[in-house]
C-alpha cells in the first residue's frame, strides 16, 4: 500500500481581506472572556498540524482543499477533488475533520461517520477512535455499534467518494469545556497526532 491520504479541512477559513469569518453558523457561542472558536478555522489548523508531521514521516499528503485557503469550497467540488486524487493514486483514503454542535451546551464527546453499509470505511474509522481515545482519555466516545463497529452511518456528501473515508467530530464547540480544548494549541495537537497516528497505522 502506497503511503496516500487525502484531508478535508471541512468550511471555511477567515477573509484575510474583510477579517471576517467566511462560513455561517459553524462557531461557538462567545464565551465570558470574550473568545469564540470558528471551526473551519481550527479545522485548518489541525489539517496543518497534521500534514506536516504525516510528510515528514514520508507520507504523500493531498488536501480537497488547501488549508491556506479561505475559502469555504463546495462539498461537490471537494468531492470531485478528492476522486480525482484517487484515481491516481488508487491506495488513497480521506478524512475529513469537523467539530460537532449542538443546542444544548451540555452535549460533548466524539464520534465518526461513515457512508452506509460495510466497507474499508468502517476498519479505518474504528483504528481512528482507538487512536484518538489514547489521547482523549476522559472523551465520550458517541458510538453506534448496532452494525458491530464503532462509527455512525449517514450519507454524508463528503463520504460519497469513491475511496475508503470517515469524517471525525471531535468534541463539541458548543461546550464550553469542550470547546476550550479545541482553541488550545495542545486540543489541537492531540486531534492532529491522531490522524498521524491512524494514517501510519493504515499505510504500514
Amino acid at each position: 500500500m502506497e503511503k496516500v491520504v487525502i484531508l478535508d479541512a471541512g468550511h471555511g477559513g477567515i477573509n484575510p481581506i474583510t477579517k471576517q469569518y467566511v462560513t455561517p453558523g459553524k462557531r461557538s457561542p462567545i464565551w465570558k472572556d470574550g473568545t469564540q472558536y470558528f471551526e473551519g478555522v481550527g479545522n485548518r489548523e489541525i489539517v496543518q498540524l497534521a500534514a506536516r508531521i504525516l510528510k515528514g514521516k514520508g507520507v504523500n499528503v493531498f488536501f480537497t482543499v488547501d488549508p491556506s485557503d479561505y475559502r469555504d469550497i463546495s462539498l461537490s467540488e471537494r468531492v470531485r477533488t478528492a476522486n480525482k486524487i484517487f484515481k491516481s493514486n488508487p491506495d488513497a483514503f480521506l478524512i475529513s475533520i469537523h467539530s460537532n454542535a449542538a443546542s444544548d451546551p451540555t452535549a460533548h464527546g466524539s464520534e465518526i461517520w461513515t457512508w452506509p453499509g460495510q466497507s474499508k470505511s468502517d476498519v479505518f474509522a474504528t483504528v481512528f477512535m482507538q487512536e484518538f481515545v489514547k489521547l482523549h482519555p476522559l472523551t465520550k466516545v458517541r458510538a453506534d455499534y448496532s452494525d458491530g463497529d464503532i462509527d455512525k452511518e449517514s450519507k454524508f456528501t463528503i463520504n460519497s467518494v469513491n475511496c475508503p473515508s470517515f469524517l471525525i467530530e471531535s468534541m463539541f464547540h458548543t461546550n464550553e469545556v469542550e470547546c476550550k480544548i479545541l482553541m488550545s494549541q495542545s486540543g489541537k495537537e492531540a486531534i492532529a497526532n491522531s490522524i498521524v497516528n491512524t494514517v501510519i497505522r493504515i499505510v504500514s
